[in-house]
């Protein structure tokens, strides 16, 4: 059992395990066509997984946020991209838990095992409208868009808006958006994270939620579950969280690749046959530090979650240095978790180079990955580094 694990997440196990397989199998589909294959996503939704954070209220599971960085880290090891997808969505559709009764019922009363893309960086903007907001803009990285019915968007109040708060996040049909097929990219090709287009679609006031309120864990909604201390994590510290445990999966992947890999690989210089790679003090050192590191960032999550446990059974708002304390270790683990694969991948060889190396691809995948801006490695220490100084943000 790994420090992910507990009683709680070990009840999907099984069907975690179930979808690996598929999930391996259509790996290389999924990276050529730049988008997770069809028979991925049926299964991840076939073993329940696309519900895993959706509220109990609306048909799923509404688990914690440990079992959800649990399954991704698990699906990582046998498809990124799709893991990426079921990480970005789901951590969508646990964020539509702290939407309108009304607005979760449009999206999960027909399907409750939806995928829920889009992009949670408000790059388009809004204006008032009756009854609503009208939205336009062009979104990026809406990972997983292509097998999304809705999307979830933010936007910045237009100046001319005529009112509003500064920023909204609003969910919206699929079917409203443009898609503009622009994901060539260096790695997570199989996400298939597209830009969306906009111009001037109407959103209702009940599927719009001010994003102050929404993304720091104060949403009115988050009383309408049992569970309402879920609810109340704050959006980035949970994002960061999931994120980190997709990239820890990658990262125990590579290295049980690099040590597969090394085992048996021969020295051509040396003349050296079978296993003579592995025999070297500068190889076993390479492992046993991206070892290291890996299990600190497995140890590091772990303690995220714990947090995430004491503030779902407290049911209170989560104040700035716990906030920063989340970010920061999210954003640590992700670090981690990078440089490990940068090692083994500089001490895996030219063969690592082929398109065809898993190695090659979980290297693309981590070093992408590790861009987003939500484990912004500056960022975070930054927050965190005010908190431990005392120091006012100006």
């Amino acid at each position: 059992m790994n420090a992910l694990e507990t009683l709680e997440t070990s009840r999907y196990n099984e069907s975690i395990q179930s979808v690996l397989p598929v999930l391996a199998a259509h790996r290389e589909a999924t990276e050529t066509g730049r988008s997770v294959a069809p028979e991925s996503i049926a299964a991840l939704k076939a073993a329940g997984l696309a519900r895993l954070l959706t509220p109990s209220r609306n048909g799923g599971h509404g688990a914690s946020l440990r079992a959800q960085l649990h399954a991704c880290a698990e699906t990582a090891r046998a498809c990124p991209a799709s893991s990426w997808v079921m990480m970005v969505c789901g951590a969508h559709n646990w964020i539509a838990g702290n939407f309108s009764a009304r607005c979760r019922a449009e999206m999960f009363d027909a399907d409750p095992d939806l995928f829920i893309a889009g992009t949670l960086a408000s790059q388009g903007t809004f204006k008032k409208a009756e009854g609503g907001w009208l939205l336009s803009g062009r979104w990026q990285f809406c990972s997983g868009v292509d097998h999304s019915p809705w999307l979830l968007i933010g936007a910045l109040r237009a100046k001319d808006s005529g009112g509003g708060p500064g920023s909204l996040h609003v969910m919206l049909p699929r079917d409203q958006v443009e898609l503009d097929d622009t994901w060539h990219t260096l790695g997570m090709r199989g996400s298939g994270s597209k830009d969306v287009v906009l111009k001037d679609v109407f959103v209702p006031e009940h599927r719009a939620e001010a994003t102050g309120k929404l993304f720091s864990g104060r949403s009115p909604h988050a009383h309408d579950h049992e569970n309402s201390g879920l609810y109340m994590v704050p959006v980035l510290c949970s994002l960061s969280a999931q994120l980190a445990g997709a990239v820890l999966g990658m990262a125990r992947e590579m290295l049980s690749l690099f040590i597969e890999k090394t085992s048996v690989r021969p020295d051509i210089y040396s003349g050296e046959g079978s296993g003579a790679k592995a025999r070297r003090g500068t190889m076993q050192r390479r492992v046993a530090e991206a070892s290291g590191e890996i299990s600190t960032a497995e140890l590091i999550l772990a303690r995220n979650c714990d947090m995430f446990d004491e503030i779902t059974v407290a049911k209170e708002p989560v104040d700035e240095a716990a906030q920063a304390l989340l970010r920061w270790q999210s954003a640590y683990a992700v670090e981690l978790c990078r440089r490990a694969v940068e090692r083994l991948y500089a001490g895996a060889g030219a063969h690592a180079a082929y398109n065809d190396s898993p190695m090659q691809q979980y290297y693309r995948d981590v070093m992408m990955a590790t861009h987003h801006a939500a484990v912004d490695m500056d960022g975070a220490a930054e927050l965190q580094g005010m908190q431990l100084l005392g120091v006012e943000p100006d």
